[in-house]
């Protein structure tokens, strides 16, 4: 992970529940009235439409009988007798709770909510669930929307950028360490939601960050993995750069898939030209490099923040039309529509705060794994550089911004190599910016029996956007034969 890198995140969400079951598990196990395993899920309502509960889990899973967390639940109301199917929207670091009560009517398909219980979870250090909460919000601040004072890409900017990032992980480490939050203790907690769900095996639907926890179940559950939909999918077997580097390739060619719609409209404001557009875009990136441009609130537009804005905006082909706006307004010097995609990208609301801590829990989570992927075998600098003319240059500096965040607690090399019972659903999209599509084809040789189902199209993530997906996603929860041909949408 490099300090100037984005967080490649999923949805961002609304404000949600708080569940307030009684009586609390943890007190109960705590008092020796009950065990782990004996948990009984208790519902009750918490939103207009939707149940909520929690489960005590161990904090750490190498030492089960030591402190306890809760981990927060929610599913629709009137599904109980439904089979339960657990669900992440992606991040790390989005609340599962939050996502699903924002956006249950178009998750999936209807065949999806018609036939399973749906279950958020959210993952521990997210949301809900000992949530990752840090000291000082003005530090977060400074490492979304401030400016270095010193010229962009010289040593004193690249130590400024580091020591802000260490200051703010620093802010964020409480009683309780975050290298707790790792991929490997949630996949754990998953495992117990099964049982006390009461389900021979786990049915789970996984979306970007989503398909590596859900691998992650399986390596280490897998006569337990049920109809599994990995959408989007993360290839868990590369290094940190390797990963980035796919990624800034596949922003840029997200944006060359704007440039070329934005061509044929009248409103465009680039030049009808490939290489001019970008050389735009990127001089427009370029003067925010050492000053900052005004806006309509009383906060300028910074380089970070525009990146962001951006980036926001290449996640979906619906959301070009504000891509077309915010480039606009900002080849003009106004800042107002880029610094609101950013204050989406970073869950930031209007009075200043966060609605949610997916930052905080992005890092948490992302620099505990850390531990676990394979060390870089070669520089990456310039290739990174190099991958886009617009976005590379800003990505290429600096080597971790992991520097003050725990090492992963209880993580252990996994060998993805898996052969499971049950095949396993992988969905790829060739126009996948924040996944490509090469790591979907990797995770399916990886996962032995799985189907790889191809999308031909833009967009992060395609199971909910795409009727063709859908169908074909639907017939395997359905448990319908799966022949080769369909297998490909577009």
């Amino acid at each position: 992970m490099r300090l100037r890198a984005a967080v490649i995140a999923g949805v961002l969400l609304l404000a949600g529940c708080t569940p307030t079951p009684a009586p609390d598990p943890v007190a109960e196990i705590e008092s020796g009235a009950l065990s782990l395993y004996e948990q009984v899920i208790i519902w009750e309502d918490c939103e207009d439409g939707f149940e909520c509960s929690v489960v005590a889990a161990p904090l750490d899973w190498q030492a089960p009988n030591g402190s306890l967390i809760r981990v927060a639940l929610m599913r629709k109301a009137g599904t109980s007798s439904l089979e339960p199917l657990l669900v992440n929207p992606g991040g790390p670091g989005s609340s599962s709770i939050e996502w699903l009560l924002a956006s249950y009517e178009s998750l999936g398909s209807d065949y999806l909510r018609s036939n399973f219980q749906v279950i958020a979870f959210d993952p521990r250090g997210v949301g809900q669930t000992s949530p990752v909460e840090c000291s000082n919000l003005g530090l977060k601040d400074q490492l979304l929307y401030g400016s270095s004072p010193y010229r962009f890409g010289t040593e004193e900017d690249i130590q400024y950028s580091a020591d802000l990032s260490y200051r703010f992980a620093q802010s964020c480490q409480g009683e309780m360490s975050t290298g707790y939050y790792n991929t490997q203790q949630t996949a754990k907690d998953m495992e117990l939601l099964r049982i006390l769900l009461g389900s021979e095996r786990l049915n789970y639907l996984g979306y970007s960050y989503g398909t590596e926890l859900g691998a992650t179940f399986a390596v280490l559950f897998p006569d337990q993995v049920g109809l599994f939909v990995l959408d989007g999918a993360v290839d868990p077997t590369i290094d940190p750069d390797l990963a980035l580097l796919g990624q800034i390739k596949g922003f840029d060619k997200a944006l060359s898939a704007y440039l070329v719609d934005c061509f044929t409209r009248v409103s465009c404001p680039l030049p009808n030209d490939m290489a001019e557009a970008k050389d735009t875009i990127a001089g427009l990136l370029s003067s925010l490099e050492n000053s900052s441009m005004p806006t309509d609130f009383d906060r300028d537009l910074s380089l970070s923040a525009a990146i962001a804005g951006m980036i926001v905006t290449l996640y979906s082909q619906d959301s070009w039309e504000f891509l077309s706006i915010g480039l606009e307004e900002g080849l003009a010097g106004d800042g107002t529509t880029l610094l609101l995609l950013a204050d989406f990208y970073n869950d930031r609301d209007a009075e200043g705060g966060y609605l949610t801590n997916l930052v905080e829990a992005n890092y948490a989570i992302a620099c505990a794994d850390e531990i676990t992927y394979p060390l870089p075998t070669a520089d990456l600098t310039k290739e990174i550089r190099a991958a886009s003319k617009v976005f590379g240059k800003y990505f290429a500096y600096g080597e971790s911004s992991c520097d003050g965040w725990a090492a992963g607690i209880g993580n252990q090399k996994l060998d993805y190599r898996v052969d499971l019972p049950n095949p396993v659903m992988i969905v790829g999209t060739t126009g996948d910016p924040a996944t490509p599509y090469e790591q979907a084809v990797t995770l399916s040789s990886l996962m032995q029996g799985s189907y790889l189902l191809t999308f031909e199209g833009e967009g992060h993530t395609a199971y909910g956007s795409s009727d063709c997906v859908g169908s074909v996603v639907d017939d395997y929860l359905a448990g319908k034969a799966i022949s080769v041909d369909s297998l490909y949408c577009r």
